[in-house]
């Protein structure tokens, strides 16, 4: 069966919404604007570094800025390409589920940073790569998808509430659910919060952050090549949404990729933590430019589509007010305006879970994903 048509708009419609949907959408923004302000208060100093640590942060940012990687972005996920051992993954846990099994695995992540400097943490705990794994015990799944969680989660079992893995798994598919770098169990010693090691202004930790979340997450799709469980798609929210975005540009092999609320580059946020007006953003410790530079490597903007553009599934909030609609849009239009779905509500409170749950499904089920023999 072909795909289906691509939606031929990109901006959240307004025409045929009625007032209970546009006041949904605005109580979602609220909420973000409200969010945005509790994150202020949670990083507290930490987004207004010394003078001093300002100079060393922008230093950071110098091994990211190299004509080589201008050239060719592809080059910071070099180990993409080159041949590698079969992972194999050490069994924790396992439970029955109507249906299936939950099983929990854990691979061990022998990441080596592209630059390492003296800011990238020696953390054991991140050596590890733990992921559940839903599997149907007497039928073919459709597929599997790793879904992947956003900034400050990493918890499984809240994360399959957020990313709806029953849901998931009720549609036919096996689910994995990896906690990304520095997140979760993975998080380093001391953290005040879930993701506090995988954020931050110095340039070299965040870029290195984001290509060890790729890098292990490929580390995942390739045991599941291995057991048996191709074809494997993604589906991320916020930060997930972005690691599934850039997974799309770099994994020719994924059979779909779906992000949810996804920024198209992770310049922005910082700057919108400190306040909508210019004479506030300016006390920014690192500029916006410099962060677009430095994080190009990692933009999925930086990497034409690897898959086809059938197989993508683009999914933004009308009134998200953490990653606005114009990232979302930027993604879309640079995929080639694929299919897209918007929601009303925000980032924090995404109303109509049900109605997005059921347009991915209609979108997946024109696409030639069978289950194994």
């Amino acid at each position: 069966m072909s795909a289906p048509a691509a939606v031929r708009w990109d901006v959240p419609a307004r025409r045929e919404r009625g007032w209970l949907e546009a006041g949904l959408t605005g109580i979602g923004a609220l909420l973000d604007r409200a969010a945005l302000t509790g994150m202020r208060l949670a990083f507290g100093e930490s987004l207004h570094p010394e003078r001093q640590e300002a100079d060393m942060l922008e230093a950071s940012a110098r091994a990211y800025l190299t004509p080589a990687l201008e050239r060719d972005p592809r080059a910071f996920f070099h180990f993409l390409d080159a041949p590698a051992p079969l992972p194999t993954a050490r069994p924790v846990e396992r439970r029955p589920i109507p249906g299936g099994t939950i099983a929990v695995y854990e691979l061990t992540s022998d990441y080596e940073p592209w630059h390492a400097s003296d800011s990238w943490p020696s953390c054991d705990e991140n050596g590890r790569v733990p992921f559940q794994h839903w599997t149907h015990r007497e039928v073919a799944p459709r597929a599997t998808v790793i879904a992947l969680h956003g900034f400050t989660m990493g918890r499984p079992r809240i994360d399959a509430r957020v990313l709806m893995a029953t849901h998931w798994f009720g549609m036919g598919f096996d689910v994995v659910l990896p906690v990304l770098p520095f997140h979760g169990t993975r998080a380093l010693q001391g953290a005040r919060y879930s993701g506090e090691g995988f954020a931050s202004w110095d340039v070299g930790r965040l870029n290195e952050s984001v290509r060890q979340a790729v890098h292990d997450v490929n580390l995942v799709r390739r045991w599941l090549d291995a057991q048996g469980h191709a074809p494997v798609g993604v589906v991320g929210l916020s930060l997930g949404g972005y690691l599934t975005a850039l997974l799309a540009g770099l994994c020719p092999s994924l059979a779909f990729a779906i992000p949810i609320a996804a920024p198209s580059s992770l310049a922005w946020l910082p700057h919108r933590l400190f306040g909508l007006g210019s004479a506030i953003s300016a006390r920014a410790p690192v500029s916006r430019e410099l962060l677009d530079a430095a994080y190009r490597a990692h933009s999925p903007l930086s990497h034409p589509l690897a898959i086809d553009r059938e197989r993508c599934f683009v999914v933004g909030g009308r009134g998200d007010a953490v990653v606005p609609p114009s990232q979302v849009r930027a993604l879309w239009r640079h995929w080639g305006e694929p299919a897209i779905h918007w929601f009303d509500g925000g980032h924090t409170t995404p109303f109509g879970r049900m109605e997005i749950m059921a347009r991915i499904d209609e979108h997946l089920r024109s696409l030639s994903v069978a289950p194994r023999a």
